[in-house]
């Protein structure tokens, strides 16, 4: 999932890893907590804080949440231009989620 969401960001280089594993984090717990979410799949991602060195145990696969969280990120990390098409973009992903059946338990 990390590298995943690595690659959809203008980013080169180890530097951002910390704020990128932060941020994939941050994303998962707006989408479980503000919008009733259901993850079909862990996200499990650290760093170390001695080498850098990024583990990913997680079983995300999942293309729509991934290129939401990685939307998230890129509207998150650093000063991006287009900050506010980025919003909208990852609130209009956030809402198909919740509209959607797969990812929600309202309809039980």
């Amino acid at each position: 999932m990390f590298a995943e969401v690595k690659r959809m960001l203008p980013i080169s280089g180890d530097d951002y890893d910390a704020e990128i594993v932060t941020q994939i984090k941050a994303a998962a717990l707006d989408l479980t907590r503000t919008a009733d979410i259901i993850l079909p799949g862990e996200i499990e991602i650290s760093i170390d804080d001695t080498t850098g060195a990024v583990t990913d145990e997680s079983t995300m696969d999942d293309e729509l949440i991934i290129t939401a969280i990685g939307t998230w990120c890129a509207m998150r990390i650093g000063n991006p231009p287009n900050y506010d098409n980025l919003l909208k973009a990852y609130e209009s992903m956030k809402g198909s989620l919740r509209l959607s059946g797969h990812y929600t338990d309202y309809g039980e």
